[in-house]
């Protein structure tokens, strides 16, 4: 039975000879296995065996701290800028269940590492320097700070893909983002997405959100009426998300005209998510005409609700941030500021639930993955009493005995 290798950075056996130049002077010399496995030699001296056996098991756990690995493409010495445009190709080429990553989803990837990681405080730090927590937080606290808690979550989301692939190609010995902690919006701040100003105009750039609440039927009159009023035809987005739920870049980026079959009443979304986001949802007959009287006036060329203005352009993707903007004015207009595009979809939910739609009917609608998602999305939070009444068991017949 072979030996059992000694763990890594251990010493084997150590041994020791006069130094061959210095006079006077003991050389030890040991071999250890690194943190990839690999063996190395160490030597080390000093003016007796035991001081050299002190070096050479300092020079050990120097090498420890001071890890050195990886590959062609990773190293211990690799900046994080640099590391980061490996991972984004990395991720490029991964698979999920034998398909490649939605192309929203690199292009979104691309954005967070050119707008939070290069150039930033970590970019030109090595990969062993910059895996240190309070390096970290400081790096997300400045982003929350600037840029808003959003953008600071999504930027930890990067790093920690990028030290986990760091990870396991061995440049690091292993990633401390599990320890990493995220942090608030300093208060006032311009990533502090809260406004308290009564007299707010709501081109401020904060946050009016209010995530948890839904249209009243009421709401929703008022915001039509206020979309069909406005210049752009944000009216049509509006109500197809109204009458879909679904997420506003699956509307501008993931619906084409070949895509909807008005004859059927449906259309298919590809989605962003997950696999269950690819669905084929039914239109209301009012979404019908109004789709058709969409077809009459831009064409079925590309996007459904793509490019218009241009003819050059038409049915290309258009801004998510300008179309989002244009919704902004329509819910300050219509008297509802606390909303936002995904309140079409919380209250596609809402009104589903308050009709008494399956939980499963409603997660294939908003193309959840998980009824846990939908159920935690509708804020479902009762307490689950039913079982009390239904899992009882039988009475057993009493068995009669003759006396």
């Amino acid at each position: 039975m072979a030996r059992p290798a000694n763990p890594p950075y251990t010493l084997g056996k150590i041994t020791m000879t006069p130094h061959p130049t210095l006079a006077s002077q003991v050389q030890a010399r040991g071999y250890f296995n690194d943190g990839n496995g690999k063996r190395r030699e160490v030597t080390a001296s000093g003016r007796s065996e035991a001081a050299a056996r002190r070096s050479l098991q300092s020079k050990v756990q120097s090498a420890r701290t001071d890890h050195r690995g990886g590959d062609e493409s990773l190293r211990h010495d690799t900046t994080v800028s640099r590391a980061a445009d490996v991972w984004l190709e990395w991720k490029r080429r991964q698979k999920t269940r034998g398909k490649p990553l939605a192309a929203q989803t690199i292009y979104d990837y691309e954005g967070y590492v050119r707008r939070c990681v290069a150039g930033s405080v970590l970019a030109d730090l090595p990969l062993t320097k910059a895996n240190d927590v309070s390096r970290i937080e400081a790096w997300l606290a400045d982003i929350a700070d600037n840029r808003g808690e959003t953008a600071a979550k999504q930027s930890r989301k990067v790093l920690g893909g990028v030290l986990s692939l760091a990870e396991r190609r061995g440049a690091i010995p292993a990633s401390v983002m599990h320890r990493v902690q995220m942090p608030g919006s300093k208060a006032g701040s311009v990533g502090d997405r809260k406004c308290t100003d009564e007299e707010c105009d709501y081109e401020c750039g904060k946050r009016h959100l209010d995530t948890r609440r839904a249209f009243t039927p009421e709401e929703v009159s008022a915001v039509m009426e206020v979309a069909e009023a406005s210049a752009a035809d944000i009216a049509d987005i509006a109500a197809f998300l109204f009458g879909t739920g679904v997420r506003i870049s699956e509307a501008l980026r993931y619906v084409s005209w070949s895509d909807v079959d008005l004859d059927a009443r449906t259309v298919r979304v590809r989605g962003t998510k997950t696999e269950n986001a690819d669905r084929v949802l039914t239109l209301a007959d009012d979404l019908c005409e109004r789709l058709r009287q969409r077809a009459s006036l831009h064409g079925t060329r590309g996007l459904v609700f793509g490019v218009t203005r241009y003819a050059s352009k038409a049915g290309q993707p258009r801004d998510r941030n300008n179309v989002s903007k244009s919704l902004r004015r329509v819910f300050a207009k219509a008297g509802v500021p606390w909303a936002g595009t995904h309140t079409f979809r919380r209250t596609v939910a809402t009104w589903l639930d308050a009709n008494g739609a399956a939980l499963a009917e409603i997660a294939n609608q908003l193309g959840h993955a998980d009824t846990n998602v939908t159920a935690n999305y509708l804020g479902r939070t009762g307490t689950p009493t039913r079982a009390a009444s239904v899992m009882v068991l039988p009475i057993a017949q009493p068995t009669q005995h003759a006396v």
